[in-house]
């Protein structure tokens, strides 16, 4: 049990919730949104520059466009869907229909969906005269003050697994790195440590909501992650898996359930960061948020 994170949770246990508002001006956040089953990630670079990375399904559309609003997002310089999922594209579907929130670009993996909900999502996108632009190894974009590398997917893949398709994003705020390697499972992880790329990182979005087919232990031994986030809701699964939890507390990483304490806020100045939780509900016990 990590010290830090106690005096986090003792506000809760208290009574005491944090609220939704984001820090001043030029402090980094990453609000790792809690939709359920699915990811939503709202990433601001505290200047202007807010980036949307998925957005859970059509169910989580009503609490994701709600915090962007509590929170002051008047606009998306980027929504970016890491591959062609529901738990990933639905509620980006009213987020891109939502009128008081423009979105300037939308990035895909260029591996289009064959389902229902792509087709919505696609057709949003064309509806607000945007087009769908690539994101792809070895991408790299400047969101605002945040250096972000793109590791995956590769080009001219034929008809791929959208999983190991997905875009996995290395984002960089001077001295403090965050990975979000989407729903990749360990096949990609050994791939991405083939292409001699950087992937350590101080924060780690957890792979496919905890699955047991990814977040193995060479990878984890790579990224060396002093925080993992797990992006996690009911489901028929077992996500997160057993196996998952215990390779990441082998590696000594705080473990951040969004089942357990909700919506988990990063802030960082470049130098160090701080991890927030906001219960949506009350744990039963202190035993049940830090054990495996």
């Amino acid at each position: 049990m990590r010290l830090h994170r106690i005096l986090i949770l003792l506000p809760l246990l208290l009574g005491i919730t944090p609220t939704n508002a984001e820090p001043s001006a030029s402090v980094m956040t990453i609000a790792f949104i809690d939709v359920g089953q699915g990811d939503a990630i709202l990433i601001r670079d505290g200047n202007g520059f807010d980036a949307l990375v998925d957005g859970g399904r059509k169910s989580a559309s009503d609490g994701l466009l709600e915090y962007m609003r509590q929170v002051g997002v008047d606009d998306l310089e980027v929504v970016l869907a890491t591959h062609a999922d529901s738990d990933h594209i639905g509620g980006l579907i009213a987020v891109l229909e939502a009128v008081d929130i423009p979105v300037e670009s939308v990035y895909f993996n260029g591996y289009p969906g064959d389902t229902q909900t792509w087709t919505e999502f696609s057709n949003a996108v064309t509806s607000i005269g945007l087009s769908l632009n690539q994101a792809q190894f070895p991408d790299t974009y400047s969101w605002g003050g945040i250096n972000v590398q793109v590791l995956n997917p590769l080009p001219s893949m034929v008809d791929p697994d959208q999983n190991k398709a997905s875009v996995v994003l290395l984002l960089d705020y001077v001295q403090i790195a965050v990975l979000l390697p989407a729903d990749i499972d360990s096949s990609v992880e050994n791939q991405l440590s083939n292409r001699t790329v950087t992937l350590q990182a101080d924060i780690l979005k957890v792979a496919h909501h905890g699955s047991k087919f990814s977040t193995s232990q060479s990878f984890l031994q790579e990224v060396l992650p002093h925080e993992a986030v797990i992006s996690v809701g009911p489901n028929p699964y077992d996500h997160p898996t057993i196996e998952t939890l215990t390779r990441l507390a082998n590696i000594g990483a705080n473990i951040w359930r969004t089942d357990y304490v909700g919506t988990v806020l990063l802030t960082s100045n470049g130098e160090s960061y701080e991890m927030l939780p906001i219960l949506t509900f009350l744990p039963l016990s202190l035993h049940t948020i830090f054990s495996p």
